[in-house]
């Protein structure tokens, strides 16, 4: 999601402010609409900010919606907030939840207290389809390579998401890694013929030579957790 221009440092500021003294109010908001996590991370590149959001529940996209046609006061205020910090209304336009969906992920979601860490990429126009058959490549005959590659660098948990936009597609990563820096210069400089081979896949996806999204992702901030340890 774009954060509007010069709109940074207020939304740190009421992530932070989320975590902290008003968290008791966030924490309920929350367990209101049955959302079990949320990770929120700072994008920062040469077309603005982005906030990269990973929430699981029952059902996101309900929970949203919900969220997003509430009459209650902290919603109220909520929508007031993103509509200033990101120019979005979500209660607006049809704009209730991005379209998202998953397209590979490591499997099974192995419990994990890694640090999250996300990045955003800008897929070439018309990489949609190559990114999805990319998907079933990782998702069947050659998952057992990827878990097994995906451990050697150190991830422990790996989702990715195509998210379709009015301005072009993205794929979005989630990881749960140790050192997820260590692991985007381990997985670059990898000789491992199944790393080899994504790389490869991965390049013709992105207009963006990889070593330039790697040095993005490198400066990607975690600024809110929840839920977090009091």
């Amino acid at each position: 999601m774009p954060i509007a221009p010069g709109k940074t440092d207020a939304w740190q500021a009421a992530l932070h402010e989320f975590m902290g003294a008003r968290y008791d109010e966030y924490e309920a908001s929350r367990r209101r609409y049955g959302l079990t996590s949320q990770t929120t991370v700072l994008q920062r590149t040469p077309m603005g900010d982005f906030a990269l959001v990973h929430m699981t529940g029952a059902d996101v996209r309900a929970s949203f919606h919900a969220m997003s046609t509430s009459q209650d006061p902290w919603d109220v205020k909520w929508r007031e907030l993103t509509s200033s910090l990101h120019g979005v209304d979500f209660a607006k336009d049809g704009r209730v939840a991005p379209d998202v969906v998953p397209v590979f992920e490591t499997s099974p979601p192995a419990a994990s207290v890694a640090p999250p860490f996300m990045l955003l990429a800008p897929l070439a126009p018309g990489a949609a389809d190559s990114l999805r058959a990319l998907g079933r490549e990782l998702d069947g005959p050659r998952h057992a390579d990827y878990l097994r590659a995906r451990a050697t660098i150190g991830v422990r948990r790996e989702a990715a998401f195509l998210e379709t936009t009015a301005v072009g597609d993205a794929i979005v990563i989630y990881w749960e890694a140790d050192d997820p820096k260590a692991s985007l210069d381990a997985f670059a400089a990898s000789t491992d013929p199944f790393d080899v081979w994504l790389r490869g896949q991965m390049a013709s996806l992105h207009p963006l030579a990889l070593d330039q999204l790697a040095g993005i992702a490198k400066r990607n901030e975690l600024v809110a957790q929840y839920p977090h340890a009091r």
